[in-house]
């Protein structure tokens, strides 16, 4: 599991690479980047799990970076 060492929550990074995710695709080499980025998309999703949602809710993890779990 890749563990992000960073001031940006683990919210912030994901919202991010969903936000690049969109804005790729029409080249091939953007099109392979797509699958990169879904992979980070959902190791974060295995940190900081969404319910459907898409709310975190109390989904706690050991790395979610939660206050509260």
């Amino acid at each position: 599991m890749t563990e992000i060492h960073t001031t940006d929550s683990l919210k912030m990074v994901r919202e991010a690479l969903c936000l690049a995710q969109s804005r790729l695709g029409i080249t091939e080499q953007e099109r392979r980047a797509l699958f990169t980025l879904q992979r980070l998309i959902n190791n974060i999703d295995t940190q900081r799990p969404l319910g459907p949602d898409g709310k975190h809710n109390n989904l706690h993890t050991h790395y979610c970076q939660c206050e509260d779990k």
